[in-house]
């Protein structure tokens, strides 16, 4: 299974972007609102609570690819624990945690990223990713597709500790935060509450995952919004 998911990456790298592509090993590319952008250096580090950061870097840009898990899977993000991260050349930051301004944007923050096959062996990582990202007032977008990173090096990984256990559930707890405000301050009528809620919800349950849930308060919360329609 794990030799057919890279294969697939193989075959995405050489033909939907087989007229301007030229295959690398190792690499990352993808397309930035239609233009070609390609890594001129990238890595990988696995901190001690188990979470992956790619990083691909091209003269002052850089784009952050986290993920929950190093697990060969598919990571949902828009305002989740895994998040996609861009910094332009100005120093704009732009990311997937991000709530885009409802009255001027019409796209959400979202996309995913697909870790195909993660080699401990090789220690390198491959896969594919999208995102739609935001800058902090929610007023201007990054969008990347068809992206993909292939036999990227893992640097460093990291060892379980309390101290990297706490900082991922302070992480996590500050998206919370940062959604229950978006949550608190949006009408229950309006048409972006349901993606404001699900924003919400999901970072309860990211919470919940890293931070536990002895008393069930999470889960009385998560219980409450529903399934967060009108």
């Amino acid at each position: 299974m794990k030799k057919i998911a890279v294969l697939l990456v193989v075959i995405f790298t050489l033909t939907s972007c087989s007229e301007d592509l030229v295959f690398n090993d190792p690499a990352f590319i993808g397309y930035n609102d239609g233009e070609l952008w390609e890594a001129a250096s990238f890595r990988a580090n696995v901190d001690g609570s188990g979470h992956l950061t790619i990083t691909g870097i091209r003269n002052s840009e850089t784009i952050n690819l986290k993920t929950t898990n190093t697990v060969e899977d598919i990571y949902v993000l828009g305002n989740t624990t895994s998040s996609a991260t861009y910094e332009d050349e100005f120093g704009t930051v732009y990311t997937t945690n991000n709530t885009p301004n409802p009255n001027t944007q019409v796209y959400p923050a979202e996309g995913e990223i697909i870790i195909s096959e993660y080699n401990l062996i090789e220690k390198t990582v491959s896969g594919t990713f999208f995102f739609y990202a935001y800058d902090s007032s929610g007023q201007n977008s990054e969008n990347f597709n068809r992206g993909y990173f292939y036999h990227v090096p893992i640097l460093s990984i990291g060892v379980s500790g309390n101290v990297d256990v706490t900082a991922a559930c302070q992480n996590a707890t500050a998206v919370v935060v940062t959604t229950q405000t978006n949550y608190n301050n949006v009408d229950p009528m309006a048409p972006e509450y349901t993606q404001i809620c699900n924003f919400y919800k999901t970072a309860l349950q990211g919470k919940k995952q890293q931070c536990g849930d002895p008393d069930g308060a999470i889960q009385d919360i998560i219980d409450a919004l529903g399934d967060c329609t009108n």
